[in-house]
């Protein structure tokens, strides 16, 4: 074993390799790539994200359960430079054994039972494949009656001789059928026509090699096995089938297998999509864990289903509940009684505007410097205890320098609501803190 083993880097993101990382099996030359590059279906050169691969690892026993094949190697590799005997220095490399450990370990293993045979790891089990595609080129389709809908669907396609029964350009034929190439002797050639002739068998062996392209790509993709297609498209979403109808044409692009890889990344992505869409959702409703999720899925729908039920008679009583707010609802639905009889048009009485309810002040900064009396004016007016604060500052400070303040001017030096600030004269005029204009 050398002093020091040559670092092995990833060749998509040049990170130095760290077990466990993804051999490839069918690249030659044993291309190595890290977790996160795997995990992102990395590809370079030849190198392609369905190749068949294997997990490096070294986090399992091989002599012992308790000593993985990381510490033996690290073992070996100490071992190599301190040398036998000494087991402070081995210790104090491995970090993690102890002195006695290592010695016991060593001796165990590599001294008294130096042939221990190392165990076996199948080849078949090591071998993976990031994404099996099940795919047969054409199944023989089963053989359904000329009158039957299906039939038609399989485009007219006869399994018993393996061909169409409508072809392309199917009535190409008869533009042939009144060209003649035996001209009598009595007859002049004419160059025209008979390059015109010419250009017909052109067009008709064009005609042929368009037939036998559709007829390819029809088998290759197996597109006249209605079943085989039933199935795939239901092992999606409902969702996202319309995108894959509206992918179809795209089929001729690539090859089978290609556009079925294609298809499934897409599905993955719209499944990704989803799910991050759903997380968003309940980040949003400030659910953090994931074991509310399921509770706030019932929650939700329980909601849902109560909107769906709610109808005009819930409002009623919503209204119903307020005395006032009936009695206004009442009022209205006597003046439409009243207006659709033929009576003049009135005035539809208004619902009393609801006051606002008193606003929770408490642990809210410059809360503690305020008087009881103070703090019920906050709450009332719904202000702020630091707003309340400055604005009595400002108040008391210009009624100090012209010895009276009048409204007028405290509605001018605090912009704020003129209500609000109505109350705010009145309650300092109250408290002795400022004084009207005299006269």
């Amino acid at each position: 074993m050398d002093d020091e083993e040559e670092e092995i880097s990833c060749p998509k993101c040049s990170l130095t390799l760290q077990t466990p990382f993804i051999l490839c099996k069918q690249c030659p030359g044993l291309v190595k790539i890290c977790t996160q590059c795997f995990s992102k279906g990395a590809e370079f050169g030849i190198h392609e994200n369905d190749h068949a691969y294997t997990i490096v690892r070294d986090d399992f026993p091989i002599f012992e359960n308790s000593w993985s094949a990381e510490e033996e190697v690290l073992l070996l590799k100490v071992m190599a430079d301190c040398g036998y005997g000494n087991w402070q220095d081995v210790a104090q490399r491995m970090r993690v054994r102890s002195k006695n450990e290592v010695e016991k370990h060593y001796n165990k293993v590599y001294i008294n039972q130096p042939h221990v045979e190392l165990p076996q790891f199948p080849e078949a089990d090591l071998q993976r494949f990031p994404c099996p595609v099940v795919y047969k080129l054409c199944d023989d389709p089963p053989r359904y009656p000329d009158s039957s809908q299906i039939f038609q669907l399989m485009g007219g396609y006869m399994a018993g001789r393996g061909d169409f029964n409508v072809e392309h350009d199917n009535f190409m034929e008869l533009e042939l059928r009144a060209i003649d190439f035996n001209e009598s002797p009595a007859q002049e050639k004419d160059y025209l026509e008979e390059r015109l002739k010419f250009e017909v068998l052109d067009v008709y062996q064009n005609c042929i090699s368009d037939r036998c392209w559709r007829k390819r790509i029809i088998r290759k993709y197996g597109l006249i096995n209605i079943r085989k297609h039933r199935l795939d498209h239901g092992m999606y979403p409902t969702k996202f089938k319309e995108l894959l109808d509206l992918l179809r044409p795209f089929t001729r692009l690539c090859n089978p297998e290609g556009f079925d890889k294609y298809t499934q990344a897409l599905n993955l992505q719209f499944e990704l999509k989803r799910s991050i869409h759903k997380l968003i959702e309940c980040r949003e409703n400030g659910i953090t864990k994931q074991r509310s999720v399921k509770i706030f899925k019932v929650l939700k729908s329980r909601r849902n289903e109560m909107k769906s039920r709610r109808h005009l008679l819930d409002d009623i009583l919503i209204h119903m509940k307020d005395e006032t707010s009936c009695q206004t609802w009442l009022q209205k639905q006597a003046v439409l009684e009243t207006m659709s009889k033929g009576a003049a048009n009135l005035p539809l009485p208004s619902a009393p505007r609801r006051s606002a309810p008193p606003m929770d002040i408490v642990g809210l900064p410059g809360y503690e410097r305020l008087s009881k009396k103070e703090r019920e004016l906050c709450a009332g007016v719904r202000l702020v205890p630091e707003a309340y604060l400055e604005f009595r500052e400002i108040l008391v400070g210009e009624c100090k320098r012209n010895g009276f303040l009048r409204l007028q001017q405290a509605r001018t030096l605090i912009k704020i609501d003129v209500n609000k600030t109505r109350k705010l004269y009145d309650f300092l005029v109250s408290q002795g803190l400022i004084t009207k204009e005299p006269g």
